[in-house]
Order: C-alpha cells, then structure tokens, then sequence
C-alpha cells in the first residue's frame, strides 16, 4: 500500500483520506477498513467497499485530522464478504512534511 499526505490540509475537525493505493490485494477481497493512528493514539477509521482498480480516491472516508508534527500511520485490513481477515497492510509517513517513516511500507 501507499499513499502521501501532499496537499493534505491539518487540523480540521473531519479529514479527507490521502488516495490509498493498494496492490497485491487478496483474492476474494471484498472491503477494506482503512484506520488512521499515530503511535498510540486512534483518529478513527471506516470500512468501505473495495474499489475494483485497488485505488482509495481522495475524500472517500473521513477520520479525525492530524494537527501536530509526527509520524502518522494508515493501516487497512483486507476482508472477504463474510467478515474474514485476508490480510494487512501498514505504511508510516510524516506530517506535514511527508517523509517516509523509518518503518517503511508494508
């Protein structure tokens, strides 16, 4: 997975998703639960629909926004259509500056 926080606007009440690009994503994959975290702090998430080309548009979802500096982290887990976990994937950047974190992608 990937995304960037480039022209992502901070500190707002409710925050648009980056576009969240997905590859690799299991067969039978019918949703996705996107959730955005930093260190251990939850800014919430929301499962969606998986879109057939594997791209998350910009402003598909909504969490609550990063306002500080630091390393912010997107996780989605994969799910079939009855529930089941397929898989996970976790990348890690900075904000605002949009930095690969040390982590690296996942």
């Amino acid at each position: 997975m990937s995304f960037s926080f480039l022209g992502s606007r901070p500190c707002v009440s409710l925050f648009d998703n980056p576009e969240i690009r997905l590859k690799d994503v299991p067969q039978g994959a019918a949703s996705i639960l996107v959730q955005l975290t930093q260190a251990n702090r939850e800014y919430g998430g929301q499962e969606v629909r998986l879109p057939k080309n594997g791209i998350l548009p910009a402003g598909a979802l909504r969490t609550f926004g990063p306002c500080n500096p630091g390393v912010y982290q997107y996780e989605v887990t994969v799910k079939s259509i009855a529930g089941e976990v397929l898989g996970r994937a976790r990348q890690s950047r900075t904000f605002p500056d949009d930095n690969e974190s040390k982590a690296g992608p996942n």
